[in-house]
């Protein structure tokens, strides 16, 4: 019986820790070896250059031509290729069965401007 309750558990456990982790802060390593850290995810571009969201929980999503975009939120590429972000703080966005992108408090496009270079210090 405690091996049966063990199975469930752990992986009851893990699945928790990944879902309470959430986007966080992220810093990369660039082509040239400096270390760019940014307020949300990071993405390397098609040369290695490294850009982040400027937004806490926001993401950095390198396209399909290699060129990374930043949003508010999480971004999805969508069925032409278009990169869209939610427009909440940390929202979630997804590709729907027709390959529409579906975010919460509605989607924007995904931009540069959106994006933060800040390098990392001691």
């Amino acid at each position: 019986m405690r091996s049966g309750l063990s199975k469930v558990a752990v992986p009851l456990f893990l699945a928790l820790g990944v879902m309470a982790s959430g986007a966080q802060a992220d810093c990369l390593k660039d082509a040239g070896g400096d270390v760019i850290c940014g307020k949300g995810s990071c993405a390397r571009d098609s040369s290695g250059q490294v850009f982040c969201s400027a937004f806490k929980d926001g993401e950095a999503i390198r396209d399909r031509m290699g060129e990374v975009l930043c949003g508010k939120g999480k971004c999805r590429i969508d069925q032409n290729m278009q990169t869209w972000c939610s427009t909440a703080l940390g929202g979630g966005a997804e590709r729907n069965d027709k390959g529409l992108v579906m975010c919460l408090d509605g989607c924007e496009p995904a931009s540069k401007t959106m994006c933060e270079q800040t390098t990392a210090t001691r």
